[in-house]
């Protein structure tokens, strides 16, 4: 980034002071913010300014890596990097220790085009030490995952192959493999249950010896054409940005170069009997999903597809929460707000064997 473009980005954020302030003032009581703190309020609002002030290739020029992020944090948590590299350009980095027995695959989101921030490692941080106390022990290993516009479709799908492969290679039982994704990585892992139903001509074959325990997914993007109803009456309420994510997600779609790439790409466009099977590839699915975000309807449309091919569909909706609302409770240090957190873990809980 040149200095001019440096320049301009502080412009563009000259007004925020201000701007966070009005929109305090003028939502501090709203219904959705009724089980919020002021610090979580300020922290939204902080957030929903600079996804709408800054472009996508703004924000990625100063988001780093995802290596870079994971070994930052690990260094700041006092915790040893565990780094795999397992092909394709993809590694799974390690929170924690590196155990085999239950194992929790972690895919962050992002829009497909930024690495994955410090609360998706708070949050994993904070799954992992909470199922330690209910003494249950799991390795948790989030995928580093190619972005956006360095790689396109179907390439975080073929990673994702990679690291189930490598994880069952080294011995991991599948059904002691739970997959958990969020926003963009929840589309990924329905990309993969699209992929073991209809292999994808472009994507190595994936035999997985069993059922997969479960696949949660946290306010997955499952229509990057971002043009349902929700995408227009949780605008300005949610953090996220529609201009911005409208923007990424036509790029990212643009890859698609049939009607099957489509239907990957955007789940919500499957037909009714394309998840027919869906119960042979993983036991349990969990999604959830925030009342005020700009996903929701998508998310309940696929659910509702889902539901009529596996009888073990879990949907949660966070009365007035925003995309993935959670993580911003961890930047904020507002951890167990609400019961979505718990119910992640207790889900996660339920899922493991030891």
């Amino acid at each position: 980034m040149s200095v001019l473009q440096l320049l301009w980005m502080l412009v563009k954020l000259v007004p925020m002071p201000a701007v966070v302030l009005w929109k305090l003032l003028t939502t501090l009581r709203a219904p959705y913010n009724k089980n919020r703190n002021f610090k979580r309020i300020i922290c939204d609002c902080a957030f929903r300014y600079v996804a709408s002030a800054l472009t996508v290739p703004e924000i990625r020029a100063y988001a780093g890596t995802t290596l870079g992020v994971y070994t930052t944090w690990a260094k700041k948590a006092k915790i040893p990097p565990i780094v795999d590299e397992i092909g394709g350009g993809a590694r799974l980095l390690w929170v924690g220790p590196k155990r085999l027995g239950d194992v929790i695959l972690f895919l962050h989101g992002g829009g497909f085009a930024m690495p994955p921030h410090e609360p998706h490692l708070l949050f994993l941080h904070h799954v992992r030490t909470e199922m330690e106390r209910k003494r249950v022990t799991p390795g948790i290993a989030m995928l580093n995952y190619s972005l956006w516009p360095e790689s396109t479709f179907p390439t975080p799908l073929t990673q994702l192959c990679l690291a189930v492969e490598f994880l069952l290679v080294a011995g991991v039982d599948p059904q002691r493999l739970q997959l958990v994704g969020d926003s963009a990585g929840g589309n990924i892992i329905v990309q993969l249950l699209s992929h073991m139903l209809h292999p994808h001509p472009s994507v190595p074959v994936l035999n997985i010896p069993g059922t997969l325990r479960s696949a949660h997914l946290i306010s997955p993007w499952v229509d990057l054409r971002c043009c349902s109803s929700s995408w227009s009456a949780n605008s300005g309420i949610d953090y996220v940005s529609k201009e911005g994510l409208g923007w990424v997600g036509a790029r990212v779609a643009s890859s698609a170069r049939s009607e099957t790439d489509r239907i990957f790409i955007h789940p919500i466009l499957a037909s009714r009997m394309w998840f027919s099977g869906l119960p042979t590839l993983v036991s349990t699915i969990r999604i959830t999903a925030g009342e005020k975000e700009l996903m929701v309807d998508d998310i309940l449309a696929l659910a509702d597809i889902l539901r009529e091919h596996h009888g073990n569909v879990e949907v949660v909706v966070q009365e007035g929460g925003f995309h993935e609302d959670m993580f911003l409770d961890f930047l904020v240090g507002e951890r167990t707000r609400g019961g979505l957190m718990e119910g992640i873990v207790a889900s996660l809980v339920s899922g493991c064997a030891t």
